[in-house]
């Protein structure tokens, strides 16, 4: 799909359907196929997320704060490459703009994702619970993340954060982005990328 259908899918960003149901994506398709893809993707952000979340607290536990950046800075990638490998057919990312490890950059196309979710926040106060993209032989599917208290313990005021953990990731991240949140704050996406003929199969 060319760059600028992906800007004008964006700026609209929603199909309406019978019944008041609203589908979000950048792409006219069967609400069958949205349905199709929407599992496909909560099924694989559910999965990382679980698994995220089980190292996270494991390492807070057993290595406190400045030990479960590592979680961040080597395990959350392989983790993330394990659960698309395990499901298959599919890649992963997190990303956001304000990114903590280069890796989670967005490209083009998750760049104007967000911009979609921040942009429908802050005219209706409320984060969509999805966004598809129909991009070059794929669909992706984005579901959006808020923080919660344990992730303000690297991800909040540096004012109010552990000088340790500070100075854990001004070492590890010259670069760092991603603080500076509070509670609830949108923080960024889970891309799920799905083969189109993934989905094409499903549906006969």
């Amino acid at each position: 799909m060319k760059r600028a259908g992906i800007i004008t899918g964006v700026l609209a960003g929603l199909f309406f359907l019978g019944c008041g149901k609203t589908m979000y994506t950048n792409v006219d398709m069967p609400p069958k196929r949205v349905k199709l893809i929407k599992d496909f993707g909560e099924d694989a952000s559910k999965m990382l997320l679980k698994e995220l979340k089980k190292e996270l607290k494991t390492a807070l536990k057993t290595k406190g704060p400045v030990g479960a950046i590592d979680v961040c800075s080597k395990k959350a990638l392989e983790i993330t490459e394990e659960v698309a490998e395990e499901i298959g057919d599919i890649e992963i990312k997190r990303t956001s703009f304000k990114y903590r490890n280069p890796k989670n950059k967005p490209d083009s196309y998750e760049a104007e994702a967000l911009r979609f979710f921040e942009k429908t926040l802050k005219e209706t106060g409320k984060l969509p619970p999805y966004y598809i993209q129909k991009v070059n032989g794929e669909y992706r599917y984005y579901k959006p993340l808020k923080v919660q208290s344990v992730c303000l313990t690297c991800h909040g005021n540096p004012k109010e954060m552990d000088p340790k953990v500070l100075r854990k990731l001004k070492e590890l991240y010259p670069q760092d982005k991603a603080t500076g949140y509070k509670l609830g704050d949108f923080r960024g996406v889970i891309r799920v990328s799905i083969p189109e003929d993934v989905i094409k199969k499903s549906c006969l």
